[in-house]
């Protein structure tokens, strides 16, 4: 069922001939909305990785005071919509949009995705291989990029997919502060130009950029 959607796009797509789709991919506006929506999910899905390592290790490996607390808080970006945090920031921020403001916006609300899962890592591992690297003279940085971060790898990308799939997908906050990615390329063709078949042709390229990052994610992991 889940690939209804997909055999219904690959259809579509191919009925519009290859000219056409040649004439709706090969632009310089299609090869700025990949690097824009690129750049855009790089940016977030780092800022995320470093927020959520941070707070993880804070929540679970430090004595924080009120830290469970501080747990619960540190996930409740994920559940404000981004179209209602992106609202509040230009209610606040007068001409607040382009590409630093979608980037803050995503990152806010996307980190607990990478959060969530290295602190239930952090909280499953063995800290005594953590200990033994300490007595064998390594300092606390060495060890955390050592040896911790190494047992953290694998919901480290996990979580950094989430994120980057999550922004591949947003559409509520890059149309509020008017950054322009596929998703709201796509709106913008289909609703309001009334080119569908330029739509079709965006909506495809997309899936085959989310196709190929989780390629990656899959050569990664193994």
């Amino acid at each position: 069922v889940s690939l209804i959607p997909l055999v219904y796009l690959g259809v579509r797509t191919a009925q519009a001939g290859g000219s056409r789709i040649a004439e709706e991919l090969l632009t310089i506006r299609t090869a700025i909305l990949a690097v824009r929506s690129v750049s855009l999910a790089g940016v977030v899905t780092l800022a995320c990785l470093g927020i959520g390592v941070a707070l993880a290790y804070l929540v679970v490996r430090t004595d924080l005071p009120g830290r469970r607390l501080f747990g619960v808080v540190a996930a409740l970006p994920l559940a404000i919509p981004t179209y209602v945090a992106g609202f509040a920031w230009l209610a606040t921020i007068p001409r607040f949009e382009g590409f630093w403001p979608a980037a803050l916006v995503l990152t806010l609300c996307s980190y607990p995705y990478v959060y969530l899962p290295v602190a239930a890592a952090l909280a499953g591992t063995d800290p005594a291989q953590e200990e033994v690297s300490r007595a064998l003279g390594r300092g606390a940085w060495r060890t955390f990029s050592g040896v911790t971060l190494r047992q953290l790898r694998p919901a480290l990308v996990s979580g950094g997919l989430l994120v980057t799939l999550y922004v591949f997908s947003d559409f509520g906050a890059v149309s509020l502060v008017r950054y322009d990615t596929f998703t709201r390329a796509i709106f913008t063709k289909f609703n309001l130009g009334f080119d569908r078949t330029g739509a079709l042709v965006l909506s495809t390229t997309l899936v085959a950029l989310t196709a190929l990052l989780l390629l990656a994610e899959s050569l990664v992991r193994h």
